[in-house]
C-alpha cells in the first residue's frame, strides 16, 4: 500500500508536496478504515463440508463482505457487497437471528451465515 500511494501522490500535483508525510497519512488512514463497520455473509454447504471464500487484493482469503456505506444498513451492506463481489443476491436469504460478530484490531465484523445447496 506505502509504494501504491508513494507513485500516486507523486502522480498528482495537488498532493505531490506532501509526500514528505506520506507515512503519518498513511497511519492515519489505516486508523479511520478500522472505524468503518463491514458486513458480509458466510456460505456454508447443506452438508457443512464446502464453504464460499474470495481472494483480496491484498492476496488473504476471506468470506465475503465490505464496509458499510453511508446510509446504509448491516443487512443492505451485506446485500451489497455480496452482490458486487460474486453477483449473488441474498435479500430474500438474510436471516438476522444467524449470524457471527468479531472484533479484530479494534475493527468489528459481521457476516450473516447462509446454507446453500
Amino acid at each position: 500500500m506505502g509504494e501504491f500511494a508513494k507513485t500516486l501522490f507523486m502522480a498528482i500535483p495537488s498532493v505531490c508536496y506532501e509526500l514528505e508525510n506520506l507515512p503519518a497519512f498513511l497511519r492515519e488512514w489505516r486508523k479511520y478504515k478500522l472505524t468503518i463497520p463491514t458486513y458480509g455473509a458466510i456460505f456454508i454447504s447443506q452438508d457443512n463440508s464446502h464453504v464460499l471464500i474470495v481472494q483480496r487484493y491484498s492476496g488473504n482469503w476471506s468470506f465475503l463482505r465490505g464496509k458499510m456505506e453511508s446510509g446504509e444498513n448491516p443487512e443492505e451492506c451485506a446485500v451489497r457487497e455480496v452482490f458486487e463481489e460474486v453477483g449473488l443476491d441474498i435479500s430474500n436469504l438474510i436471516k438476522s437471528h444467524e449470524y457471527n460478530e468479531s472484533k479484530k484490531e479494534e475493527k468489528y465484523s459481521t457476516i450473516g451465515i447462509i446454507n446453500v445447496a
